[in-house]
């Protein structure tokens, strides 16, 4: 059993941002790709610790890969002219796994925080993988609904990855553009951030050429592939009841936690995610396992590989996902609880 030094957990993160340009220098534009789809994974079996170090509440760091993460993402980018093919072709997967596997992770983040600089961190961040209406529909929309079948980023128990990122992609656009006719709103948010991708992609066109767009669209749809694969098991098969007094409020039994001080170093406390749902107001170093809610058998970069294989998922999630439901008490996934009380939004305020 390993246990996380307390320095590892701030160690981790900024190794893993590095690896694109890294893989760029080395001549071995593979490697994010390698650490994040195979050695993480292959980390998390192995190593099933439960105790971490200290975790990061440094917003400076925090803040800082951020901007790490969109300063590579438009270099590579305009250096990808540069490149032969297969090399670009493989940093710009590796490129997506760090923005997806570390970019999206910090914009939700620091899209839940209420200082304007982190929110504005976020949506630029978001912008930048062409997933700019995620925070509308995460914030307003998934922390209501999640765990019903309003919600695009809940899966069905019969859904397999590939099945759900169709109707997830379309109900992320469609919820956060509809969100961001909010009263509240001084500005439609998720327009915006649209427009600010078109104007990136643009910019790309007009200063690199064709492989600058290209490159920018691959890592792209990469992040976007890898917070589908990760919404996907955070809720797959999961669902509130419909009560004469309405819709079930949020609890532990409706968020899959994963115990991985691996998987928690690298993501920020997400894989807590049950606490994260309970207090969605709690900075992601303050979130604690919560041991009434259904458990991954391993972290999330092992979770993906398994979504990503429909067959393996299912022989090793079902029997996990009937344990919980004895014969003839799971919730009617006919429900449509939209409208009906329960569960609240998190739109922070400041901005």
């Amino acid at each position: 059993m390993l246990s996380t030094s307390r320095a590892g957990p701030w160690l981790l993160p900024p190794l893993f941002v590095s690896l694109p340009a890294a893989g760029l220098a080395l001549d071995l534009p593979w490697l994010g790709l390698l650490v994040g789809a195979v050695l993480v994974p292959l980390g998390e079996w192995l190593f099933k610790s439960q105790k971490g170090g200290r975790p990061i509440d440094a917003v400076w760091l925090l803040r800082a890969l951020m901007v790490a993460v969109m300063g590579q993402i438009l270099m590579l980018s305009l250096m990808a002219s540069t490149l032969a093919t297969a090399q670009w072709l493989w940093l710009a997967l590796s490129m997506g796994y760090v923005s997806g596997g570390t970019g999206i992770v910090l914009a939700h983040e620091l899209g839940h925080r209420r200082a304007t600089v982190d929110q504005w961190l976020s949506r630029l961040l978001l912008a930048l993988v062409a997933w700019g209406p995620y925070r509308v529909e995460h914030n307003r929309g998934h922390h209501r609904y999640a765990a019903t079948v309003d919600d695009p980023a809940t899966s069905r128990a019969q859904e397999s990855l590939y099945r759900f990122m169709p109707r997830y992609w379309r109900g992320v656009y469609v919820n956060g553009w509809r969100l961001s006719h909010h009263p509240a709103a001084r500005w439609h948010e998720a327009g915006v951030l649209i427009g600010i991708t078109v104007l990136v992609a643009v910019a790309l066109g007009l200063l690199g050429g064709f492989k600058a767009v290209a490159f920018w669209a691959l890592q792209a749809l990469t992040a976007m592939f890898l917070v589908s694969a990760v919404d996907y098991i955070e809720h797959w098969g999961l669902r509130r009841r419909t009560t004469a007094d309405g819709l079930e409020r949020m609890g532990p039994a409706h968020t899959w936690d994963c115990a991985n001080a691996l998987s928690d170093a690298l993501l920020f406390n997400l894989p807590r995610h049950a606490h994260h749902h309970l207090a969605p107001g709690l900075q992601g170093h303050a979130l604690q396992n919560t041991p009434g809610a259904p458990q991954m058998p391993t972290g999330y970069a092992g979770m993906v590989l398994l979504a990503a294989v429909p067959w393996l998922w299912f022989r090793v999630m079902q029997p996990r996902l009937q344990a919980l439901h004895p014969a003839g008490t799971a919730p009617d996934d006919l429900q449509h609880p939209r409208h009906q009380p329960g569960g609240h939004d998190h739109e922070p305020t400041g901005t």
